[in-house]
């Protein structure tokens, strides 16, 4: 397999990269048509009056707009099918899009209300991860939002734990400015004490400080981390302490975070030695999975094969994969991209 199918003008075709989707969350993979679809087999009545009307009400101005259409979008899950349909969709488009590994989060806080037992829900998703092994591997992360209380965070730790075998981190999402990651240190504590990875949200529309305070918490990975461009210092201890960034260039251009992917960070981060990687965050309301991402950013940001190459081994070594599928994924990028 080869990716320079055109040399002379370094032509690429990124679904054929082996890549990785480490920042991805799984209601954020909902398309407008498997809404509605769910929508009408529900009777659950929505504010958009066709799948057309809701990609038009995706031209957001800031997170918490987006936010509000994502958790509108969340009530439509409502029966076990929904749950397996929905996660067997995503995985089989991640599959076609050339990713080879995906670890997603996934937030049963959301839907802690509903009549659906905590156990149907996950059997659904766990059934259908099982169901695409085969074809994706796929690592499950928990979630909870910042906007609620800690206790609340911590009782979500305590739900999941029949699942503990079948997790590999939990991390922290949600609206950012007001709060910090500090606040809920004694979740990750928790996190920390029960033996899993941990990885927090930071830097995406809140400052710098927000992504020191993750690095205080002694997180494996930091989702966003665009903020840490402003301080060389934080940068440093960044790239010291090898602390991956979960990057999200759509994401961040459909928010707001940067005006044009021109002003992206990510390359100066990486000619700097930071481990930046990138995903797609929320791809059915950002319009874009993984390859989108990266054409994207090698668009906008004159990526060079080199950088392509690091880029894709980052995400190898920011995954909670086991060494050996490690190395694994490690020669087949360089196959791609150099044979």
């Amino acid at each position: 397999m080869t990716l320079l199918s055109i040399k002379s003008t370094q032509h690429y075709d990124f679904v054929k990269l082996p890549k990785t989707d480490l920042h991805v969350h799984l209601e954020g993979t909902l398309e407008p048509e498997m809404l509605f679809k769910f929508a009408a087999r529900n009777h659950i009545s929505l504010p958009w009056k066709n799948p057309k009307c809701l990609y038009e009400a995706c031209k957001f101005r800031d997170l918490s707009g987006f936010l509000a259409v994502y958790y509108k979008g969340c009530e439509v899950l409502v029966t076990e099918q929904d749950f397996y349909d929905l996660t067997h969709a995503y995985l089989q488009r991640a599959s076609a899009d050339g990713v080879v590994h995906t670890e997603f989060f996934f937030n049963p806080q959301i839907f802690r209300k509903e009549k659906l037992p905590l156990h149907a829900i996950m059997r659904a998703v766990f059934s259908a991860v099982h169901d695409m092994q085969e074809r994706i591997s796929c690592l499950y992360m928990g979630t909870v939002m910042r906007t609620r209380p800690v206790e609340e965070a911590l009782q979500a730790l305590d739900e999941l734990t029949p699942w503990y075998h079948q997790i590999a981190a939990f991390g922290m999402g949600g609206a950012e400015n007001g709060n910090p990651p500090s606040r809920f240190r004694p979740y990750f504590d928790a996190c920390r004490e029960r033996g899993f990875r941990i990885c927090v949200h930071a830097g995406e529309e809140g400052p710098a400080a927000y992504v020191h305070e993750a690095v205080e918490l002694n997180v494996d990975r930091i989702d966003h981390g665009n903020a840490a461009i402003h301080d060389p210092d934080l940068m440093q201890t960044l790239v010291e302490k090898r602390i991956p960034l979960t990057m999200c260039p759509i994401s961040n251009l459909r928010l707001n975070v940067v005006k044009n992917l021109s002003e992206h960070p990510l390359k100066q981060m990486l000619s700097r030695g930071l481990c930046v990687t990138i995903n797609s965050d929320d791809p059915a309301y950002f319009l874009g999975y993984a390859s989108d991402n990266w054409a994207a950013v090698h668009q906008a940001l004159n990526l060079t094969t080199n950088e392509i190459f690091q880029l894709a081994i980052n995400g190898i070594d920011a995954s909670f994969l086991p060494k050996e599928q490690k190395e694994k994924w490690r020669n087949q990028i360089k196959t791609a991209l150099y044979s």
